[in-house]
């Protein structure tokens, strides 16, 4: 989870990306998150697009979604 500087929060972990099409998914991703009538299948096709990208960036939010 270190990559030069320690990523405390999702928007700090999505700020630092800079692939546009991973930054797209994760914003997605935050922003279904959020919302207070959360479905599962829409949160887990998105997962699932972030673990067919890379697998490391997943297990990287993952934790940060979960302290959030």
């Amino acid at each position: 989870m270190n990559s030069n500087k320690e990523i405390i929060t999702v928007d700090s972990f999505v700020r630092s990306q800079k692939n546009q099409e991973l930054k797209g998914l994760l914003l997605k991703l935050k922003n279904e998150i959020r919302k207070e009538d959360i479905l599962w299948e829409d949160i887990k096709v998105i997962l699932k697009s972030i673990h067919d990208f890379d697998k490391q960036i997943l297990k990287t939010i993952i934790p940060l979604i979960i302290e959030e």
